[in-house]
């Protein structure tokens, strides 16, 4: 890798690691991450985020190549340089993504969740019935979850209105175990409602063991006005299973071990309890719709 960084960013390093999708480096004290990206990436979303919020937040810096391009071209792939501002081994807290995602805000979207979720569902059964016979534990957990989406979407479709809201900085996946680099990505960054990534965390702090989501939650709300709808959006949210069904796609898609999804099956009904209490807190201050298999719980 040390010719193709010369020659597109000259650039040197002895000790360029590769990881998953990304090459890493240190480079003059910061560390750079060298992504391998999609053909079908938006190079001028992120040139436009880039430029909008460098300077203000800790986005990661896209590095232009020789040719004032951020897409260097290289044995039949696309890879982009990014400058890294966060420590990377700092966790995610609710305070930053409520903090990020204010940054910028946009209006205009049309996003829907109650359709995306279908659509989702629709593919991942297709994924199953091509595939299910290699995978047990998702077979025998896979229409419990289905059913998890479906309530989700029955809440959305119910209490939703989708009408000139505000959207903010928010994120494709925010992972258990993800650090703050996650957050200020480029490429894992969309618009989106801003309950969104809230709700993630929400549910992720469950599988962290976080002790202090409560006290986390209580300082977002103090902080933030949370309206009706937004109260709506993140309940939804909140139901749909998407930690479930992104290492789903890790198993079927990238060839994981299908073991990495036993912790979730076996902690089903300490996460209902869990995802019941946290309804409930929020059901203290707003209206939710009652959600009947999570009120077997007191």
């Amino acid at each position: 890798m040390n010719s193709f960084m010369e020659y597109f960013y000259n650039i040197h390093s002895d000790d360029i690691i590769y990881n998953d999708k990304y090459y890493t480096f240190m480079y003059e004290g910061y560390i750079y991450r060298l992504y391998i990206v999609d053909e079908n990436i938006n190079t001028n979303f992120l040139i436009n985020l880039d430029k909008r919020l460098l300077g203000h937040t800790l986005i990661n810096e896209i590095i232009v190549n020789r040719n004032n391009e951020i897409i260097s071209n290289y044995n039949n792939k696309q890879y982009m340089l990014m400058k890294i501002y966060v420590n990377v081994d700092k966790k995610i807290m609710l305070e930053e993504i409520s903090y990020f995602a204010n940054s910028l805000t946009i209006k205009n979207l049309k996003i829907n969740w109650g359709i995306l979720w279908s659509r989702k569902i629709d593919y991942l059964e297709k994924l199953i019935n091509e595939n299910g016979k290699k995978y047990p534990i998702i077979t025998d957990s896979f229409n419990y979850f289905v059913g998890m989406a479906e309530n989700a979407i029955s809440y959305y479709n119910n209490n939703v209105i989708n009408d000139n809201y505000i959207y903010v900085i928010s994120h494709k996946k925010i992972r258990f175990n993800d650090t703050i680099e996650a957050i200020y990505n480029p490429l894992n960054i969309i618009f989106d409602y801003r309950v969104r990534d809230i709700a993630e965390y929400i549910k992720n702090a469950f599988f962290t063991n976080n002790k202090n989501i409560f006290n986390e939650i209580n300082a977002y709300i103090r902080n933030n006005f949370l309206s009706q709808m937004d109260v709506n959006l993140l309940v939804a949210r909140l139901l749909y299973p998407s930690f479930y069904f992104e290492l789903y796609e890790d198993i079927l898609i990238d060839n994981h071990d299908e073991k990495i999804i036993i912790e979730i099956v076996d902690r089903l009904n300490d996460y209902e309890k869990y995802l019941s209490n946290v309804i409930k807190y929020f059901s203290k201050w707003y209206w939710v719709e009652r959600i009947n298999w999570l009120n077997n719980y007191k």
